[in-house]
């Protein structure tokens, strides 16, 4: 997830062509949090949409891309733990989908570690995320993030033994095809853009269509004073 700086100065001013590309940079990763940790596919669409239309009105509050990137993830795995009372069945995980025995195990053993060490691990493995750019989403410290990522390795580590490399190599590749396929990018961010940005439009909208009512009382206003002063 990666926002270039011009881009990102365009699509605060609402530029269309400019929040559909913001939204392309990012959506990939927000699916793939959203599956990874909810592990349910009506869940996940669920949180896709709060983030994505909710994202237009913060645009303003953000110093630069940088925050832009920091918001995205932490508030895509902030709903995502909203959400965390539905999780899903050990048959319809989407991280442990025609699993063998084995590693349907490994992945409930990851869905029942608490929280925080749940989303360390899972974004760990899946997003490559090292402590840092965890903390940053689970809003904690980099200590705190490390922490709880080698919480979960230790508890996952008791219960694979010899098989955790391995089977955490096969959570790594499930996650990975959690993702939008390439030809989807674009016309998802383009469906997102046009939802998300409709509200601000049609405000604009209104404050045109008042602006010109304001200005045509003022003109007939000056015209009957005109009038009525004999010019």
């Amino acid at each position: 997830m990666e926002i270039p700086p011009h881009l990102f100065t365009r699509a605060q001013k609402l530029n269309r062509a400019a929040v559909e590309a913001l939204f392309a940079s990012v959506y990939p990763a927000v699916l793939r949090i959203a599956r990874g940790l909810s592990g349910r596919i009506d869940v996940a669409d669920g949180v896709v949409r709060f983030v994505m239309l909710r994202a237009p009105a913060m645009l303003p509050r953000w110093r630069d891309a940088t925050a832009a990137e920091r918001w995205f993830l932490h508030h895509t795995l902030l709903t995502a733990r909203r959400a965390a009372a539905h999780e899903p069945t050990a048959k319809n995980d989407l991280l442990a989908a025609d699993a063998d025995p084995r590693y349907a195990a490994f992945v409930r053993a990851i869905r029942q570690l608490p929280v925080q060490q749940r989303e360390a691990v899972i974004l760990h493995l899946g997003e490559r995320f090292n402590p840092r750019f965890l903390g940053v989403a689970m809003d904690c410290s980099t200590e705190a993030a490390q922490n709880h990522l080698d919480a979960a390795t230790a508890a996952l580590r008791g219960i694979a033994g010899n098989d955790f490399a391995p089977l955490a190599d096969r959570l790594a590749t499930a996650y990975a095809r959690l993702g939008p396929a390439a030809d989807d990018v674009a016309p998802a961010a383009g469906r997102w853009a046009g939802k998300a940005l409709r509200p601000h439009r049609f405000r604009r909208f209104v404050r045109r269509l008042m602006f010109a009512f304001v200005l045509a009382l003022l003109v007939l206003a000056g015209w009957r004073w005109r009038t009525h002063l004999g010019f």
